[in-house]
């Protein structure tokens, strides 16, 4: 697997078509979150493009500050409040909504907490080994890496939507793989390959219709 520029930008550009297949085919506001979240993604990936870019290449110098911190907001602050809300929304099963509410709570404080550490301490980004790997002086990460896998990569097995445990799955499977192989570099490499992975969410858009209309009525 080669981790570079191109590779970050090739996965961010690839992903803005099938974000906008997403999008088109979404009937409901309720799934419209989701149906973004290929370009949400997609912007990631770009970010992080430029992050080696200005790490590699003197001349981007000036762009590693806009791009390691529009990368790290994405990743830090966004995804643990991003996914339970748009299992939220889409929920039709009214017990299930309930359950998930209490999970989109778990991610706001987390969202909250991580924004706050993002703007009040330290974080940097090296290339090591092929790979980048992100420097956070945030206090309480051991506590806080938990909250934010159970927000991530537990939130979508509790959906009751077609397709969305299969989602989770991948993801999941794809987080522990990164983590045996990559620790040093998770964030890096587990959002490139959720990234990828986020293509899945067409299918779910599309198998779930009924569900779509059931939300907006």
């Amino acid at each position: 697997m080669c981790f570079s520029a191109t590779a970050s930008f090739a996965v961010g550009a690839s992903l803005l078509g099938p974000g906008y297949y997403a999008i088109k085919h979404t009937k409901s506001p309720g799934m419209l979150t989701f149906a973004c979240t290929p370009v949400l993604f997609s912007l990631h990936q770009i970010a992080e493009g430029f992050v080696w870019m200005s790490l590699k290449n003197p001349g981007f110098a000036s762009w590693y500050k806009p791009a390691l911190y529009v990368y790290s907001f994405i990743s830090q602050p966004l995804w643990p409040i991003w996914v339970p809300l748009t299992m939220w929304l889409m929920e039709t099963d009214k017990h299930r909504k309930k359950v998930l509410y209490y999970f989109l709570l778990l991610g706001g404080a987390s969202s909250i907490y991580m924004f706050y550490c993002l703007i009040r301490y330290d974080i940097s980004a090296v290339v090591e080994n092929c790979h980048i790997r992100y420097l956070r002086d945030f206090p309480f990460l051991n506590i806080m890496r938990p909250v934010n896998f159970v927000t991530i990569a537990v939130t979508p097995f509790l959906s009751t939507l077609h397709y969305t445990k299969l989602l989770a799955a991948a993801m999941m499977g794809a987080l522990i793989l990164t983590y045996i192989f990559f620790t040093n570099y998770l964030i890096s490499v587990w959002c490139f390959f959720a990234a990828i992975l986020s293509l899945l969410i067409i299918l779910v858009i599309t198998s779930n219709k009924e569900a779509g209309r059931a939300i907006h009525a």
